[in-house]
């Protein structure tokens, strides 16, 4: 049994990581397990209650673990009810982390033919030695630890998404510069890779911490272009104005506003597609003509799965 063949009032076998494990103990003091499990195929809720203090210290994020229970409907979501749960030590975790939609070759194809919407030749070479440098971790990290994107190759799946909408918006918009916007994009959240310990369950590293990815990534711009000796200083300028003002606000973690369309665009672009994403989320955990869980991401609202939607 895989996750996404878990359906209500079911009895559920199921071989899984433990993505999250939160301890917590009932009004009677008993303690109990808040898990998210997942498999390649999706995430899961889970409980795990009534167990011993003893019980309780055996399990941990990372764990890939068989669970034997019984699947109900809470707040609308399918829910795991955990009666057994065993730790398989010999498993690979790689075969239980879900992965991005597309195979690391298409993303990578993909990504050539959007550099060549890239006409400036200095922009190009800058964006073309980041990806180089980065090559084998841009095309595996997450894009986020949670929320969106936070999948083996979300990084880069979370950019060509952007990116194929960002060509509409230019036809759309034609005084848009299609290749500083195209290279905004594939730059903008590179500092995750340096922000985040890993492809696969990913914390934050101190250096995460301590700069986060906006003053990492405007740092890796001013070091490739020192080291191609790129004498368009102002292209440069561009581009890392777009990483610096890509979290649209102040308070959101970005040192400037947007001050050019390029950089406009780009905001909205990232806000748009990690909603659509967390929104699907929803939507595929949540039974048709109900809501689903409060998203706390999309300001704590619940998103409704209208009946008779199509399923994909």
């Amino acid at each position: 049994m895989r996750i996404n063949e878990i359906t209500q009032e079911q009895k559920v076998n199921v071989k899984c990581l433990i993505s999250k494990c939160d301890k917590g103990k009932t009004v009677k003091d008993t303690p109990y397990l808040s898990l998210i499990l997942e498999d390649a195929t999706g995430v899961l809720d889970a409980k795990f209650w009534n167990l011993t203090n003893e019980q309780i210290e055996q399990y941990k994020a990372g764990q890939v673990v068989e669970v034997i229970g019984d699947s109900i409907i809470h707040r609308n979501a399918v829910q795991l009810r955990v009666r057994k749960m065993t730790v398989l030590e010999d498993e690979d975790i790689s075969n239980y982390v879900r992965l991005a939609p597309m195979t690391r070759t298409e993303m990578e194809e993909e990504v050539k033919i959007l550099m060549n919407e890239i006409t400036n030749t200095n922009l190009y070479c800058v964006v073309e030695e980041v990806l180089e440098e980065t090559k084998d971790l841009f095309y595996t990290y997450p894009a986020a630890t949670r929320n969106h994107h936070n999948f083996v190759g979300g990084l880069a799946y979370h950019s060509i998404s952007m990116a194929r909408v960002a060509l509409d918006i230019c036809r759309q918009y034609p005084f848009l510069d299609k290749g500083l916007l195209i290279a905004g994009i594939l730059m903008h959240d590179v500092g995750k890779i340096d922000e985040l310990s890993g492809p696969v369950l990913p914390e934050y590293t101190n250096e995460g911490n301590l700069l986060g990815h906006i003053s990492i990534m405007n740092n890796r711009l001013d070091r490739v272009a020192e080291k191609l000796g790129v004498n368009d200083k102002e292209c440069v300028l561009l581009l890392k104005h777009m990483v610096l003002a890509h979290h649209g606000k102040m308070e959101f973690g970005s040192p400037v506003l947007p001050m050019i369309p390029e950089a406009e665009v780009l905001t909205l672009l990232d806000n748009l597609d990690a909603r659509m994403y967390m929104m699907k989320q929803s939507l595929d955990t949540t039974q048709p003509g109900h809501f689903g869980p409060r998203v706390f991401a999309l300001e704590g609202r619940m998103i409704y799965h209208r009946k008779g939607e199509a399923e994909e």
